[in-house]
Order: structure tokens, then C-alpha cells, then sequence
């Protein structure tokens, strides 16, 4: 098999599938995985690290045995969503369109990958068109039936409701990259995914998106998840009104086992 299992939390706690999400965040080096209930519960929480097989059907294979391993059967769920983390993608609006045209829309943002994907955000009334291996999605795909196949940026628009109060910005940092978004009053601005090569780099690329869409306001809050830590926390502080770290999940409603996680490094599959 070529999944490892690096890390896994789960309580005893045994819930029917129905009533319960099961998330997956897909990278080129693994996954991270998660069960939640519908009340906001952290039942599972894991990460698989390896390459994916070279053929639709070892990938299918591995993915099974990886999950029956860790007793997960990915069937029955009231909701299964796979993430896939991209490093190129462009949004296009309902009115504008075209499956026909993905080829086109992804080389109008220097991206030129052979397996392109879309996926649409009923919230945003657009299409979300990034590059990722075809392969290794249909593989889930198979593999966990009725599976609700994502981008990060689809995922990260679902916050804007967080922005209801003041502007708001999201930086869920990886490495090399950082995703950004960007939302105020319960509306979706900006989504990108920037490449950096030291730390304020990203940062001065965080303030300019500050500024272009207008959130220099005096209760703008910048939320880091992902990959955060004290130094990028310390470097965003001086130049931003309000800098926080983003959890996902109420802490205090966990289990024990999950009461000292820190959450905002698996906002994706816990949000």
C-alpha cells in the first residue's frame, strides 16, 4: 500500500454514518482526514502520508485499504466532501460559463496543466477551474461514492458569513503558498493562491490585497490557519487592525482527546 498512516485521533464514540461528515483534504503527499458529526463533534481526525499509486486502480485500492485499517468505511455519510488542494485556479462566473472553455479559462491565469477540473459554488453562482491530478480525484471518487468533490477556494468562500460584522481576510497558509479570501458584509472579494519564498513576502502580498478591495478599516480581522505559527502571527501583527487564529471547531465542546488540538491546522476538513 502506498499510504502510511502518520498521525490518528479518534474517541469511542460510534455514531451511524448518517449522522456524520466525512472530510478528506487531498495533497500530493497524502491526506488529512476527518469525521464530524453534524453538531460540530471531532469523532476522527488523521493524516495518510505516501505517493499516490500510478494507475486509477491502485490508487482505489490504497484509498480502501487505507481506510478499512483505520475502521472507516466512506459509505452512508450524511456528507463526504474531498478537497483538493490546487496551486493554479481561476473563478468564472454562471453567466459566462463553459465547460467547453476550461482549457481557455485556466491559460488566462498562466496555468497550462494537462488534467483540469471544475467544480460550482451555488453560494458564489460561479465555477471554480483548477488544475489537479485527474487520476488520483477519480480514484476518490470511485472509492467513496456520491463524494462532493472541491477546491480550497470553494471551501474557503464558505466563511464569508464570518465577515457579517467587519471585513474579513483568511490566510491558510502551506508550504511555499498561502490561500487567501477575502470577504465583508457576507460577500465573497477575493480568492488566490500566492506563492512566497520567505515569510514577508507573503505578508507585504496580504497587505496589498488589503488595500486593493478596500478592508483597511479600523475592525478588519486577518484569521491564520493552515500552517500558522508565532513567527508568521508576529510578522502579520504590525501591519494588520486585528490578527487572530482561525478554529474551526469549538475546543470546549470536544471530546478530551481533541481539547488541545490545534484545530486551525486542519481548518479545511473541520470547517
Amino acid at each position: 500500500m502506498s499510504y502510511a498512516c502518520k498521525s490518528l485521533i479518534n474517541t469511542s464514540n460510534e455514531l451511524a454514518s448518517r449522522e456524520k461528515r466525512l472530510s478528506i483534504c487531498l495533497e500530493a503527499g497524502g491526506f488529512s482526514f476527518a469525521e464530524v458529526t453534524l453538531k460540530g463533534q471531532v469523532l476522527t481526525l488523521g493524516e495518510a502520508e505516501g505517493h499516490h499509486a500510478y494507475t486509477l486502480t491502485g490508487v482505489m485500492s490504497d484509498v480502501k485499504e487505507f481506510f478499512s485499517q483505520v475502521n472507516i468505511r466512506p459509505l452512508g455519510y450524511a456528507q463526504m466532501e474531498l478537497i483538493v488542494l490546487s496551486e493554479i485556479s481561476t473563478w468564472v462566473p454562471d453567466e459566462l460559463y463553459s465547460s467547453l472553455s476550461n482549457r481557455h479559462y485556466m491559460k488566462l491565469v498562466g496555468g497550462g496543466a494537462e488534467s483540469i477540473l471544475s467544480c460550482h459554488s451555488q453560494q458564489l453562482s460561479s465555477t471554480a477551474i483548477y488544475a489537479a491530478d485527474e487520476q488520483v480525484v477519480t480514484a476518490f471518487k470511485v472509492a467513496m461514492p456520491g463524494v462532493n468533490v472541491m477546491h480550497q477556494h470553494a471551501k474557503l468562500a464558505q466563511m464569508a458569513p464570518l465577515s457579517v460584522q467587519h471585513p474579513l481576510m483568511v490566510a491558510h497558509w502551506r508550504k511555499g503558498r498561502v490561500d487567501v479570501a477575502a470577504f465583508r458584509d457576507g460577500k465573497y472579494l477575493f480568492g488566490n493562491t500566492l506563492q512566497f519564498n520567505y515569510g514577508n513576502e507573503a505578508v507585504y502580498h496580504l497587505i496589498d490585497i488589503m488595500k486593493s478591495h478596500g478592508l483597511e478599516d479600523a475592525d478588519m480581522e486577518l484569521m491564520l490557519c493552515g500552517d500558522a505559527n508565532r513567527e508568521r502571527y508576529a510578522a502579520c501583527l504590525p501591519y494588520f487592525p486585528k490578527v487572530t487564529i482561525f478554529s474551526p471547531i469549538d475546543l470546549a465542546m470536544q471530546a478530551a482527546e481533541f481539547r488541545g488540538l490545534p484545530a486551525y491546522r486542519h481548518t479545511l476538513i473541520l470547517l
